[in-house]
């Protein structure tokens, strides 16, 4: 899956991303119906309005990438309540230029996780190198690779 992209999957399979540097990976699971839900986003939050009702859905956002995943999976009978999260990325790749977005995607997905009441049971994130992951959403296994 490539940056400020996002896909839900029922059933055995697997959702992938590779490139994962300061950008956040999302993974939503629901081990109950084997549903599984991944976003690669590239910044932490939308831009403004915050009206639920006029902001975009775009995916390349983690608050607006999670909003979308919670929508989508819904229409699999997948329930909130049920869905555990796990985060993958969020490096400072460039420290020549003190940015801090891989820090800011990596609060701004747990804090939304948290407003929404979804439990992050695990994450690889920080550092100075990039990753890939592989969701295999028959089995809720997460594999996390690094590149350097």
């Amino acid at each position: 899956m490539r940056v400020g992209e996002m896909a839900v999957l029922g059933g055995p399979g697997a959702l992938c991303a590779s490139g994962i540097g300061s950008c956040v990976t999302v993974i939503l699971y629901d081990p109950t119906r084997r549903v599984g839900a991944l976003a690669h986003a590239l910044l932490p939050t939308s831009p403004r309005p915050r009206d639920e009702k006029t902001r975009p859905a775009d995916t390349k956002y983690v608050d607006t990438a999670i909003d979308k995943m919670l929508e989508r999976m819904s229409a699999y009978g997948v329930k909130k309540k049920n869905l555990e999260a796990k985060i993958v990325g969020g490096a400072n790749m460039f420290t020549a230029f003190q940015s801090n977005v891989g820090k800011d995607n990596v609060a701004a997905a747990r804090a939304k996780l948290k407003a929404e009441g979804i439990e992050l049971v695990g994450e690889v994130v920080g550092g100075h190198i990039g990753r890939s992951v592989e969701f295999c959403v028959g089995s809720g296994v997460v594999t996390a690779k690094t590149k350097f």
